[in-house]
């Protein structure tokens, strides 16, 4: 085995474990992100992330979020659609608004600066930024900012001040059966093939598909085997190094006054989805964190773990935000084209 994967899985499960020691939010997801940063800071250190192993973080993590669903899980989210896409799509539009006012005082482009600034998974906004000729290595740089603005700081928000005042009131716990039937290992293996062979044709189906179809089965009450806890620890560690491999320091401060205009981006997406959140935990009676981490502009895993750890609704903020990152995908491309085809576009820098 490479050297630099032992390393950098070592470093990643030592960050893990001082991030759990002390008790803040995702730790391991979060503890070796930050571990991974600070040990390619240190010089020309090289980490090294399984492709194989990420795949399957995505699946457990799936099977994971699939297991927080309730048998009323799908009624409840009916209701909250209709404000929910309202206020998710107002957020997309003021991410487009200020990036292209944000262009029109920088020297990037604005194909560049409108698909770096919109709240979607970063390998997906990668392909819409090749596939409509904007600058890939900037678009990544600007993602990564917000990708690190948001894990930093919904978490924190979440766990430490949010579920102050709600106490953890109305999230169900996660539903890990004592006595599942073993036969039913074979529905999380179809999850995982499922998943797997539908890649090239629907966005993070290696998350979404098995926590549709696990969540399906919680909700119709079938009893599923009870996977081991070590085995959705060990999913957000593959997680986490797969994120802390994928940024790179140097690139963002190689960016370097545009960082600062990508960062104050991201805190205003932020405090949109915190006010917006507000607004929809007002409007519908979805309790406050729910409603906060179901439009905040970050991954889908990250905030129903968020949610779980919050004392939040994972299964509500998991299904919204698929409703949100389906929505990007799907249509995001094609209005991007035909907004940017309104634009005079600028010299790439």
């Amino acid at each position: 085995m490479d050297k630099d994967y032992v390393i950098t899985y070592f470093v990643a499960f030592a960050g893990g474990m001082a991030f759990s020691y002390l008790s803040l939010p995702l730790p391991w997801i979060l503890g070796p992100v930050t571990t991974l940063i600070l040990y390619k800071m240190t010089g020309e250190q090289k980490t090294r992330s399984s492709s194989h192993l990420r795949d399957l973080g995505f699946w457990l993590l799936g099977v994971q979020i699939g297991l927080t669903f309730q048998a009323d899980t799908w009624a409840n989210i009916g209701p909250y659609l209709l404000p929910y896409s309202f206020f998710s799509f107002t957020i997309i539009a003021i991410s487009l608004l200020f990036a292209y006012i944000l262009s029109k005082q920088v020297d990037i482009d604005t194909t560049t600066t409108m698909i770096g600034s919109v709240p979607g998974g970063l390998s997906a906004m990668i392909a819409v930024s090749e596939s409509l000729q904007g600058n890939t290595v900037l678009v990544t740089i600007f993602h990564t900012i917000r990708l690190l603005s948001v894990l930093f700081i919904i978490p924190f928000a979440a766990t430490h001040w949010l579920n102050i005042s709600e106490a953890n009131q109305s999230a169900p716990p996660v539903s890990h059966a004592s006595s599942g039937d073993n036969w039913t290992i074979f529905i999380y293996l179809f999850s995982l093939a499922v998943g797997y062979f539908l890649q090239k044709k629907i966005p993070a189906s290696l998350i979404i598909l098995p926590m549709l179809i696990i969540g399906v089965c919680q909700t119709v009450g079938l009893s599923l085997y009870s996977l081991p806890a070590v085995f959705f620890i060990g999913a957000q560690l593959t997680i986490g190094v797969h994120l802390g491999n994928k940024i790179v320091m140097k690139d963002v401060l190689r960016a370097g006054r545009y960082c600062g205009f990508f960062f104050g981006l991201a805190l205003l997406l932020i405090t949109f989805s915190f006010l917006f959140g507000l607004f929809l935990s007002k409007w519908t009676g979805m309790e406050l964190t729910t409603a906060i981490l179901s439009l905040a502009p970050g991954g889908l895993v990250e905030m129903a773990l968020t949610a779980q750890d919050a004392g939040a609704d994972p299964a509500i903020v998991s299904s919204l935000q698929t409703v949100r990152l389906l929505t990007i995908v799907l249509f995001m491309p094609l209005l991007l084209k035909w907004l940017l085809q309104r634009q005079s576009k600028r010299p790439l820098i």
